[in-house]
Parts: C-alpha cells; sequence; structure tokens
C-alpha cells in the first residue's frame, strides 16, 4: 500500500520488462515479464524454451512487486502487513502464484513476453481474499473502532456498528428506511482505493473496514465507484440511498471527507438500519 490505497506501479521499467500495474475497471492486477535465453544456448527449440521460462519468473516477480506495493487501509501496504503477519505473507505468495498468463508471444529479437493477471477482489485466488480471509487477517487499523453503545467513547471514531465475520449475504433492510450511502464527490479528484474510509471534518472516521463483514470485502469491496448518480450507477446502495456531497478528499485523495453534520446523519441512519454492514457504499468520482 507508499503510497497507495494503493501504492501501484502503473508503469515499471527495467532493462528487461516492465508491469501494466492496478485496473480498477477490470478487477485486475497484472504485470509483464520479458525473458531472454542464455547466449550458450543456440539451438532454437531449447532457446525458446529457457525464454519462455525466463519470461515467466520475471513477470512472477513484476507482479509480486505490484502486489507488496498496494495500500490496503490507513497507509498500510501489503508488504508491511506480510512483514507483520507470517500467514498473510504465506497468502499473498499463493495468490500471486496462482495468477494467470493471459498473454505470450515471441519477440522479434527472439525473447520471450509473458503477461500474467490476478484479480483484486473475489472469492478465488484475489488479493482481496488473501488480506481479509478471516478477522486475524485485517489490516491494524491506528485508531480502535468504537461498538455501537460503548461503555466509555474514549475515541472520535464513531463506526455505526461491529462486523461480525458470519456471512457474506447482504443483510436485509426494512422498508421505508435507509438502504445506503451516496458520496458525491464529484470535482474532487477522488482516487481510487483497495479500502477507503470515510471521514468527517473534525477527523472521525465514519465509515472503514470494521463496518463491513470480511466475506463481503473480499466480494466486491468496502464501496463501488460510478461516475454518475443515475439510478442504475448508484443501485449498489439501495432504492431509498441517502445523498451526500463530500466536501474535500484526502490521503492521496482515496478517502471523502463530509461535513460533520452530514457524518452525525450517516451515523444516526445506520443506527436504524445499519446499511453500511452491507458494503452499500458509493463514491461518485
Amino acid at each position: 500500500m507508499k503510497k497507495i490505497i494503493i501504492l501501484l506501479f502503473s508503469l515499471l521499467i527495467s532493462n528487461t520488462c516492465f508491469a501494466i500495474g492496478v485496473d480498477w475497471n477490470s478487477n485486475t492486477i497484472s504485470a509483464i515479464g520479458v525473458g531472454a535465453a542464455p547466449d550458450s544456448v543456440t539451438k532454437q527449440g531449447p532457446a525458446d524454451a529457457l525464454a519462455r521460462r525466463a519470461a515467466v519468473v520475471d513477470a512472477y516477480r513484476n507482479l509480486a512487486s505490484i502486489v507488496y506495493g498496494v495500500e490496503i487501509e490507513n497507509h498500510t501496504t501489503v508488504e508491511q502487513l506480510a512483514v507483520k503477519k507470517d500467514k498473510i505473507k504465506t497468502l499473498v505468495s499463493g495468490v500471486i502464484s496462482n495468477a494467470r498468463i493471459v498473454d505470450e508471444e515471441k519477440l522479434d529479437d527472439g525473447n520471450y513476453q509473458i503477461t500474467i493477471t490476478m484479480p483484486i477482489f473475489g472469492a478465488k485466488n484475489s488479493l482481496a481474499s488473501a488480506v481479509w480471509e478471516n478477522d486475524e487477517h485485517v489490516a491494524v487499523v491506528p485508531t480502535p473502532v468504537v461498538p455501537v453503545t460503548p461503555v466509555t467513547p474514549v475515541t472520535p471514531v464513531i463506526p455505526a456498528t461491529i462486523k461480525t465475520n458470519s456471512s457474506d449475504t447482504v443483510q436485509p433492510i426494512p422498508a421505508g428506511m435507509i438502504t445506503g450511502v451516496v458520496i458525491d464527490c464529484r470535482g474532487l479528484g477522488l482516487e481510487r482505493a483497495m479500502a477507503p474510509n470515510i471521514l468527517d471534518v473534525t477527523g472521525r472516521t465514519i465509515y472503514n473496514s470494521q463496518n463491513v463483514d470480511n466475506s463481503l470485502i473480499v466480494k466486491k469491496g468496502l464501496a463501488s465507484y460510478v461516475k454518475s448518480d443515475s439510478p442504475d450507477d448508484i443501485k449498489v446502495a439501495g432504492v431509498n440511498p441517502l445523498i451526500i456531497k463530500a466536501v474535500a478528499v484526502k490521503d492521496f485523495s482515496r478517502n471523502p471527507v463530509v461535513s460533520k453534520e452530514d457524518a452525525d446523519k450517516i451515523i444516526d441512519k445506520n443506527q436504524e438500519s445499519n446499511f453500511l454492514r452491507n458494503s452499500a457504499v458509493v463514491f461518485i468520482q
């Protein structure tokens, strides 16, 4: 994740290869590797095989460089999380090794080029599945999350629910209640992120990964990103969403900031219907 809720290498170039990077629209992280046969190998068949093998190794190495640079949440990268938790490192290595070869070709100079890709979200072989497999794997949030009814409120962070990790099924919202929230960030230069937070102008965290069951985060992430407020675009927020205008973005333009009054409104309405647990959150870019 230094710095990205997502530190990407959107174009990484070296003397032998380059990487494509993170593509939010296609939900993929991709890398390209280029390999050459040793000069000592002169026969065409063995030379091609060794060049291809070198390209595959190069592609997976580049993919790892991109993945370990991805920021999960609160300026914590995959690499930082893996250093703290060996199991995370093992899981991330596993999903990288399961990346698919989606294109390969022999170049005019005799080298081979290989393109590999893996999903960002999804239940199978995704980066999210490695990081959020269960509560143990969630990145540590610097400010602790406060339960809905804390005994002693000692922090300004006020998420309105606690994740239970009991199901990846979206919970029903009672009729007539608020079903989600749409944060209009148009004109503010919002950047996409793996685990964005909603903040208010006082610094409170209104929404983060602690609001949502891990299984839902793995499946679809914390928020949907759209370009307009048309009903089809914002349908993730349900039939009766709150529409909130962001006043700023921060943390490398990845986290929307809302007014204190609008933050209080989100908290109040979520206390009634608990829509945040469904990650019923849409950001308009």
